[in-house]
């Protein structure tokens, strides 16, 4: 259950963000959303694959951190989280950019707003939101600029899906992982760029993509399937531990 609240140095002048993660701080999780404004450095770390909303039909895309629902292949055991880059969401944390209706404006404000449900939520652990005197703490300022870049990354994700249905570049993740004491892992309900589609794009199309901007995301989610075998490897010694 969340419950969010517009932040303000008032009522949340002494909150803290636990900056530890782990499966009871929310972060166990078998993939998160991915940006196409952070592609460049989830690819070198992550899958990046398409999931497909069971309601409402629609396509996201995700970094891949593990291959069973609730495993998270990063979570380190310790609090940390082992690798160069952290998600734009997964760093958010409860953190995040809400909407109110300002008087006089005649449309939506985005305001910063935190979920006090959320268990890296607390008055005594972490990062202080705000200094003494009311102003933002460095934490906070860092975290604006995220929720900054994961706004805009809504936008930008919705264009990509739209260019790659629309391209005929996207096809089933068919794959079946198998680790090697012989356990398998099918990925159903994911979806990925069609290398051979993508490679066989004629000009119109691969400057359809340039136009928009999206031809190296593109290739950066195709990229990003050979870090599927680095996942497996990251399952397999964890199953071996």
């Amino acid at each position: 259950m969340t419950t969010i609240e517009k932040l303000n140095n008032v009522s949340h002048g002494t909150l803290r963000i636990v900056q530890s993660y782990s499966v009871a701080l929310g972060d166990g999780v078998m993939f998160v959303p991915a940006y196409p404004n952070e592609f460049r450095g989830l690819q070198s770390c992550y899958p990046l694959m398409l999931f497909k909303d069971g309601t409402s039909g629609q396509f996201h895309p995700v970094a891949l951190l593990g291959f069973e629902d609730g495993e998270n292949l990063f979570l380190d055991g310790e609090g940390g989280w082992n690798a160069p880059y952290i998600p734009l969401m997964s760093q958010r944390g409860p953190l995040m950019i809400g909407f109110e209706d300002a008087e006089g404006e005649g449309r939506p404000t985005p305001v910063i707003a935190v979920d006090m449900a959320h268990p890296k939520v607390s008055q005594t652990d972490g990062e202080a939101l705000f200094l003494e005197h009311g102003g933002y703490a460095p934490y906070l300022d860092r975290m604006t600029a995220i929720m900054e870049a994961i706004h805009e990354g809504h936008a930008l994700s919705e264009a990509l899906v739209t260019l790659l249905l629309d391209l005929n570049l996207v096809t089933p993740c068919d794959l079946q992982i198998t680790q090697d004491d012989g356990a398998t892992h099918q990925l159903a309900g994911l979806y990925m760029i069609d290398d051979e589609a993508l490679l066989k794009l004629d000009e119109a199309g691969v400057n359809t993509l340039r136009a928009a901007g999206f031809l190296p995301a593109a290739y950066l989610m195709l990229a990003s399937q050979s870090q599927l075998q680095s996942l497996l490897r990251r399952k397999t010694d964890r199953s071996g531990a």
